[in-house]
Parts: structure tokens; sequence; C-alpha cells
């Protein structure tokens, strides 16, 4: 497709997004911008450098956040090589890693500072309401693969940890103002200061509102945003030992959007609109103590609140977390163990198409994590070891074993490995709702046609029931990589293959025995005892724990500083995801597919105080019903002042108007066509 000239040739002479503080870039290495050399935290649950880790993990800094003009965690999230972002609509995504994104039911964790966003009713992330302010994110670190071992449950394909900064790095003023041809304002205001001489805060308001898309698929677009959000944080250090966090954050989203859904006696989809209102509250506290020069341990506490309000749907989700951690280091031995506890209120008011067999109004969670790192060789060969221990209310007791290797002979080259088996327990909707689906036409289910409109074109009233007979999701993953770093470029390859049983599935078993009843009142002309007894029957698909799936494939990112203000990044990823099914059975998320992505990405420094940032990605996949297409984001930054930036970012351009999301058989949510988009920052800090 080519690139619209009314969008691009203004970015060559105007100044794209805007940075939120002076740019840092002329002072980093090429590792410190690729995240290479950053202690990460989410792949031990303990600092380590990301190069040195035994996982496929890729660090997104806070420059080229800063630098890239996203407005949003998911919008940020497309520069990660090799994850899988599709926009539904200007207000709803589907993100995954390693396997097919779907909008609900991810293998996914995704979390802020450590506090799990997973809600189990759906296994659901809402991206539309996760409002955490990008110019205070510090990192985020993504884990391509299994995270089973550290983070428990629901960790199969990846983790996704958002990182924000230490509140003695966000003192005194902040505020920027966003506006473009699909954003009305976007406004953020933050302040920060000391607090004695013992810590330092930060709090920050935020205000949205933003256009509907142009082009609907069988509806006129919706999907507009009202956001507004109020959060805080603090921390303190009292002393070398100690040092404590608190912070917290409420954010209310009335979100438009388009459905599918069985909402009258037709049992027949149909498309409609509503408005989405959402209010998601959550506080974490985090206590750490230094116990020694050799150990350390951590008590961290959170509280997590979601309200969701339809015209069919209501949601009442709210979950506390216990955590606890030690580790500690005894010669050429690290110990890292620790303790979990979470506590699931659920109340989702029955609807029109979903109700449940079972009053579960609460969920609880509990187990413990042993991970030992062994020193064959000094600074040359690791060797990683343990499990986590899970107690959930659906499945009982699960086991998550893991054994890695680092091998490093020299400093500058690494290669690791691994076995890893993680689990994911079922969600309420495959254990226990029923869930009213497209009803089944009397000709497609008999494929004979009776000569009776108004018999052949009824659709019988079909349900998707959850099964308390499902167990969890196996996966056994085998993982190898390599890296290399050198003065101005580095490599990071990695490969997996992954078998998975026990994936959950639709029995498609009709009976079709209970219909004859009905073909014998047919046969004798009775056809309006036939249309009474068809309203009176129904069809029940069940989930099933009963199909495999195979997924392989690799990640390569090469990074390259050709000259000193001049990054640039280069990556290819592929995803062979197949399914191993049993007669009679469809999947319930995705199908056989292949998901292939370029990816290349520039962060360019010139004159004065002036930046552009640009990320160009190519998706080639037959997993979502759509076509094939490419994007770029690109923006340009201007230091005017100490005080004042200014930034122009264009967004999907090349693409054009297109779906990048059509899998309406997994979601009753409907698309609309993503289109190119023109956004202006302003932005001071005093």
């Amino acid at each position: 497709m080519k690139i619209s000239q009314r969008l691009f040739w203004p970015l060559l002479f105007v100044c794209p997004l805007l940075t939120a503080e002076p740019f840092e870039d002329e002072d980093l290495d090429l590792d410190a911008l690729m995240g290479m050399d950053v202690q990460a935290t989410s792949a031990m649950k303990r600092a380590q450098s990301a190069f040195d880790t035994a996982s496929s993990i890729y660090v997104l800094s806070k420059e080229q956040i800063t630098n890239s003009g996203a407005t949003s965690v998911p919008e940020a999230l497309k520069m990660v090589p090799g994850l899988i972002v599709r926009q539904l609509d200007n207000n709803q995504w589907a993100i995954s890693s390693r396997g097919i994104a779907s909008r609900f039911s991810s293998k996914l964790l995704v979390m802020i500072d450590g506090q799990s966003l997973y809600t189990p009713k759906f296994a659901a992330v809402y991206w539309e309401t996760l409002n955490v302010p990008l110019y205070d994110i510090e990192r985020i670190e993504v884990i391509r693969g299994q995270g089973g071992l550290l983070w428990g449950s629901n960790a199969n394909n990846g983790v996704i940890n958002i990182i924000t900064k230490n509140s003695i790095d966000t003192r005194g003023g902040y505020a920027n103002v966003t506006t473009g041809n699909q954003i009305n304002v976007d406004a953020n205001l933050r302040y920060g200061g000391d607090i004695s001489n013992i810590g330092s805060y930060r709090a920050y308001g935020h205000v949205k509102d933003a256009n509907e898309s142009k082009k609907g698929i069988s509806l006129a677009p919706n999907d507009t945003t009202k956001q507004n959000s109020l959060g805080f944080r603090a921390d303190f250090t009292p002393n070398d030992e100690w040092s404590a966090l608190l912070q917290g954050d409420v954010t209310h989203s009335t979100l438009g959007q388009n459905y599918r859904g069985v909402i009258d006696e037709t049992n027949e989809n149909i498309s409609f609109s509503d408005d989405l209102k959402r209010t998601d509250s959550r506080i974490m506290a985090r206590l750490e103590n230094r116990v020694s020069p050799d150990a350390n341990q951590m008590l961290q506490i959170s509280w997590l609140k979601q309200n969701g309000s339809q015209d069919y749907i209501k949601e009442d989700f709210e979950s506390i977390d216990i955590d606890y951690q030690m580790n500690f280091i005894y010669q050429s031995l690290q110990l890292d163990w620790g303790l979990n506890y979470r506590y699931n209120s659920i109340s989702f008011a029955e609807s029109v198409f979903l109700d449940s067999d079972k009053n579960f109004d609460n969920l609880k969670q509990f187990g413990a994590l042993v991970q030992a790192q062994y020193n064959v060789t000094p600074d040359t060969l690791d060797f990683i070891i343990g499990t986590k221990l899970d107690h959930n209310d659906l499945t009982g007791w699960e086991n998550q074993p893991s054994a890695r290797l680092i091998y490093k002979p020299v400093d500058n080259h690494l290669t690791w490995g691994a076995i890893s088996r993680s689990v994911r327990t079922p969600t309420l909707i495959e254990f226990n709702d029923n869930f009213k689906v497209n009803g089944t036409e009397i000709k497609d289910l008999t494929g004979l046609s009776s000569g009776f409109g108004q018999i052949d074109d009824y659709r019988i009233a079909t349900y998707l029931n959850g099964n308390d007979k499902v167990k969890s999701e196996n996966y056994l993953s085998y993982e190898l990589g390599y890296r290399f770093t050198a003065n101005d470029w580095s490599l990071d390859l990695s490969t997996y293959y992954t078998d998975a049983n026990n994936v959950a599935v639709i029995d498609m078993n009709t009976h079709a025995e209970q219909f004859t009843p009905i073909l014998e009142l047919f046969l004798a002309g009775r056809i309006p005892e036939v249309f009474q007894a068809l309203t009176m029957t129904r069809i029940d698909l069940d989930f099933a724990s009963v199909a495999d799936t195979t997924t392989k494939g690799f990640d390569l990112v090469v990074s390259w500083q050709p000259v000193d203000n001049l990054n640039t990044e280069f990556g290819y990823s592929y995803t062979d995801y197949k399914y191993d099914l049993p007669p009679r059975v469809e999947p319930a998320i995705g199908y056989d597919s292949k998901n292939r992505q370029l990816f290349a990405k520039a962060d360019y420094s010139f004159l004065t105080n002036h930046n552009v940032f640009a990320t160009l990605r190519a998706i080639n996949s037959n997993a979502y019903n759509t076509d094939n297409y490419t994007t770029l984001d690109i923006s340009w930054n201007w230091q005017a002042t100490p005080v004042w930036s200014t930034a122009i970012s264009g967004k999907n351009l090349f693409a054009g108007s297109h779906i990048e999301y059509n899998n309406t058989r997994e979601t009753y949510t409907l698309p609309n066509y993503i289109d190119e988009c023109i956004t202006f920052t302003i932005s001071a800090n005093f």
C-alpha cells in the first residue's frame, strides 16, 4: 500500500512527537539503549543483567518510550520485536506472544511493578483501561516464553512487567497535552517532591477524550474514549537496610464499542453498539529489607478492583495478592524462595446471553517457589533449577518446574537453554459459565430443506457451556538462545518448541438424537407442532480438555549503532501454531496458522535537541482473518528549551485504512478499520 502523502510529507518538515524530558540518549551506549545492560527483574525475580538472563527477554527503555510518540502502553508495546500487537479499534487491543493473540483468554501475564492484572473470569487484560502514565515508566520488561516458575499459572506465552520510576526521579512538575485527528485532548499533570529526608512522592492526573474510527465493518464506528484518572506513588528509604513503596491509582473510563450477541428470541447474533463504563482501582505496598550483604527479603501486598457495566454485562472483580520472597547468596549458590496468596472476589450479574451453573463468588490461590542458581564454572557456566507449586480452587495443585543453563565462554558471547513446564488454569467461562452463541439454522444442521422457510431458517438456541471436568492446560517448552555484543552492534537469537496438552476446545456434538421426535412430527405433517417443538429445543456445546497444540519458531533481533547519534534495530519473528484435534471438536482460540513479523527501528538525534524515532512493522499472518499489512510509526521531537518540548507523530502510516483483527467468532467485540493518525504534543518540565 502507498503511504498517504497528505500525512507523510508534513513529517519531513514539521517536528513530531513530544519528549517528556530532555534527550538523554547521547550519554548512553548501544546496550543501554537496546536494554541489554539494564538490571531486569522479571526473568529471575531479582536484579540481573538482561544480557546474562536465560530467557528470551527484551527491555523497552524509557528513552524509546519517550521518543516514540506512543500515548498508551499498547502503543508502546508495538516497539517490542516478536510481540503480537493487534488493534481492534480506537480503544481495544489483542496482545500476546508465541501464540494467538485474542481479545480475551490471553496466556500472557501482565503486571505493573509486579502486581498482576489477571482476571479469572475471562483471563483478560483490559488494555483500554490500563492507564499507566508513559512519562513515569522506567522500563517495560517483556519475556517471550514461559514464566510459570516465578510468576505462577497463566504465564505460558510470556510476561509483561511495567516498571515505573522511583518517585525520587520525578520531583518537580510536569505537564503535557496531546491532540490530533483521532484525539481531541490527552492531558497529563504530575508533581513530585521530597518527604522530609527519608523519601519522596509524586501525584498525577490524566484526562483523555478521543474520537471514533472512520469506518466500521457492519456498524457505524462507536469507539470513542472518555477517560480520567488520578494516582500517586511514595518511596521511603529511612536507611541503607530498609526501603518501602506505596502507590495507587483509580481510572474511570467510558468507552464506546460495537458488539455481536444473542439478545432476543431470534437466537441470532445481532450487531449493536453500547457504552462500556469501567472503574479500575489498585493499591500496592512493598517493603524491602537488606538482611545482610548477601541476603534480602521482600513483602508485597496489592489490591485490585475492576467494575464494568454495559447493557448486557455487569462485572465486579476484586483481588488481594500477598507475596513474600527471600534471595541470598552463599559462595557459588544463589537461592530464591517465596510464598504467595491470592484471593479473588467475583460478582458477575447474569445477562440475556451469559449465566453460571455454580455460584463462584470467590476463588483462592496459594503457592510457593524455590529456585537455585549454581555457578558451576566461575563467570562461565551457570545451572538454574527450580519449581513453583500452586493450588487453585478449580483444578487443585499444579507443579511448574524449570531447568536452565547459561554458558558464557567470553564476556561478549552467551548461550542459554531451558526446559520448563507451565500451566494455564481454566477461566470461569470454560469451567462454569454458559454462553449463548449464534443459533444453529435447521438447514445447516440437517443439510436438507423441508420446503418451509419458517422451519429451514429457524435458528435453534445454541449454548457454549462451561465444563467442570476441564483440566489445566499443560505446556512443555524447550528453548535455546544465543547473544553477542560488540562496540557497535549486538545480536539476540532465541528458538523454541512447545507441546501443550489438555488444551480447551469446543465439543461440537449436537446430540442429534434429540431431534428424532421432531422429525416424526414433520413426517406426520404436523408442521405447527414442529415449529413449537423447535422453540423448546436447545443445542449444548461444551468445553473439553481434549486437544494438543504444537508451537515452534524463533525471534531474531540485531541492534546496530553505525554512528554515535543513530541507533537502529532489526528483527524477524516466526511462529508456527498447530492443533491436533479429535473428531467433532473445534478450536476455542485461533486455528492452525503461521505468523511472521519483520521489524525495523531507528532512533536518530541531530542538530540541537532534535530527534526522529521510527518503527516499521511488516506483518504476515493467517491467524486473524485479515490481510497482511505494513505500518510505520514516526515521531519528530524537539526540546525547544530546558522547560518546553514539542513533537509531532504519524502513526499507522503505509497501511492505509486496514483491519488488524477480525476473529469475531472468538469474541463478541466487532472491530473497526484502523486509520493513519497524526498527533501533536507540547510538554513542560517545571
